[in-house]
C-alpha cells in the first residue's frame, strides 16, 4: 500500500463560471477507489509537506476521516465492553462502572450529550461532586474518567481530540495504614486457637493475600523441597489466578511447618471454611468478612490499641516490613510478595519506632576537639 498522491486546486462552478479553491487538495487511488482530501493550506510548500504526512498515515493504515460525534453514553458502553473483553478483574469493572455511570448522569444534568464537547469546566464541576470522598478515592475516580477519553481518542478513535489531554494531576499521598509489629504478630499467633492459629501464622510468614490463602490447595504444598518445604502460590485472584496472574514460590518458615502439618484435611483446600448446608463436608471456601471479624476479635483479645483498625491486608504490610527490617533485597521482596513494581512495595514498608530509634542512635559525630582539626 504505497499510493501516489497528487496535489492541486479543486475546481467548481458557481452560476456557470468555473472557479478554483484557494486551499490545496490531495488526490490518490487506493484499492481501485479514487479519493480526495482537503489539505487546508494555500501555500504550495505547506501543501507538499501535508501530502507527505498524509502518505505516511495511509502507509501506516491510520484513519484519515474525522470520526462522527459519539455520545457519552455510547463511549462509556464501548469502553466498559472493552474492559470486559480484556478480562479485567470483576471488582475493577465494578469500580469503573460505578464511576462512569455517575459521570454519565452528571453530564446529562449539565446538558452535555457528546463526548467531544466535554470541556475542563464540566470536568472540574464533576470533580466537585466528589468532595465528600477521600483524596485518594477522588483521584482514582478522576483517573478513570481520564482513561475513558484517552481510550476513546487514541485507541478506539471514536473522538477526534481528547478534551482532557492537558490535565495534569498529582497523586495524593496514601493514607497511613496500620501495621503489626513483630511483637504483635507473635502475640496473634500465640493467642489464636483452633483452625485460626495456622491461618494467622500462614499470613504472618508468607504475606499472602486473603484470596491466595483461601484458594491454597494441598497440591500447592510440597514438604519435600528445601529444609521445610515450599508453597506454590498460583491462585486467589478474581480470575482464578493470582492478582498479577503470575505464580510464585515461598519457602515454608520453620515455625509455620508444624502448624501446616497439623491442619486437618477435609478436601483439597488447605484452609477450608467450617461445615455448612452448602458444604456439609467442611470443604468450602473461607468467607473474607467472617475471617476479618475473627481477626478483629483476636486483636481485641491481644489488647491491641484500637483493634477494629486492623484488616486482613495488615498481615501483608507486616510481612513487607519484616523483610525490610531484615534487609531483604528488593528483588526477593518483590518476588515473595508477587509485585512487579518497587513503588507499590514502598507503600507496605513501615519503619518501627524502635528501628527508627536505633537508626538515630547509630549516628556518631567526632568529638568537638577533633572536628576543629
Amino acid at each position: 500500500m504505497n499510493p501516489v498522491i497528487y496535489i492541486g486546486h479543486k475546481e467548481y462552478r458557481v452560476k456557470g463560471a468555473l472557479k478554483r479553491t484557494k486551499s490545496y487538495y490531495a488526490e490518490w487511488s487506493l484499492h481501485n477507489k479514487q479519493q480526495r482530501k482537503s489539505l487546508r493550506v494555500s501555500n504550495k510548500v505547506a501543501a507538499i509537506n501535508c501530502a507527505h504526512a498524509l502518505h505516511d498515515k495511509i502507509c501506516l493504515g491510520e484513519r484519515l476521516d474525522a470520526p462522527k460525534e459519539i455520545t457519552i453514553d455510547d463511549l462509556i458502553e464501548q469502553y466498559l465492553g472493552n474492559c470486559t473483553a480484556r478480562l479485567l478483574a470483576p471488582k475493577t469493572i465494578e469500580k469503573y462502572t460505578l464511576t462512569l455511570n455517575n459521570f454519565r448522569v452528571f453530564c446529562k444534568e449539565q446538558g452535555v450529550v457528546y463526548a467531544g464537547r466535554v470541556g475542563e469546566v464540566v470536568f472540574w464541576k464533576f470533580v466537585q461532586t466528589m468532595d465528600s470522598l477521600s483524596l485518594i478515592t477522588r483521584y482514582d475516580r478522576i483517573v478513570i474518567v481520564q482513561m475513558l477519553f484517552k481510550w476513546g481518542c487514541e485507541h478506539a478513535e471514536l473522538i477526534q481530540r481528547n478534551p482532557l489531554r492537558k490535565l495534569k494531576l498529582k497523586k495524593p499521598q496514601p493514607t497511613q495504614q496500620p501495621c503489626f509489629t513483630p511483637e504483635q504478630a507473635r502475640c496473634l499467633i500465640d493467642t489464636a486457637q483452633g483452625d485460626l492459629k495456622p491461618r494467622i501464622a500462614f499470613l504472618v510468614y508468607t504475606g499472602c493475600r486473603f484470596g491466595e490463602m483461601r484458594d491454597l490447595t494441598w497440591g500447592d504444598v510440597d514438604f519435600s523441597v528445601g529444609q521445610f518445604g515450599v508453597l506454590h502460590i498460583r491462585h486467589g485472584g478474581s480470575t482464578g489466578e493470582t492478582k498479577n496472574r503470575k505464580s510464585r514460590r515461598i519457602h515454608i518458615h520453620e515455625d509455620l511447618l508444624p502448624l501446616l502439618q497439623g491442619v486437618r484435611r477435609s478436601g483439597n483446600r488447605v484452609f477450608p471454611a467450617s461445615a455448612s448446608k452448602k458444604h456439609p463436608k467442611g470443604d468450602g471456601p473461607l468467607n473474607d468478612r467472617r475471617f476479618l471479624m475473627s481477626v478483629k476479635r483476636l486483636c481485641k483479645r491481644c489488647s491491641f490499641e484500637d483493634p477494629t483498625q486492623y484488616k486482613t491486608h495488615t498481615f501483608r504490610h507486616a510481612f513487607a516490613s519484616l523483610l525490610a527490617r531484615e534487609s531483604v533485597s528488593y528483588r526477593y521482596a518483590l518476588s515473595l510478595m508477587g509485585h512487579g513494581s518497587s513503588k507499590i512495595l514502598d507503600l507496605y514498608y513501615t519503619m518501627y519506632d524502635k528501628d527508627a530509634e536505633r537508626a538515630i542512635a547509630a549516628i556518631q559525630l567526632p568529638p568537638a576537639n577533633d572536628s576543629a582539626t
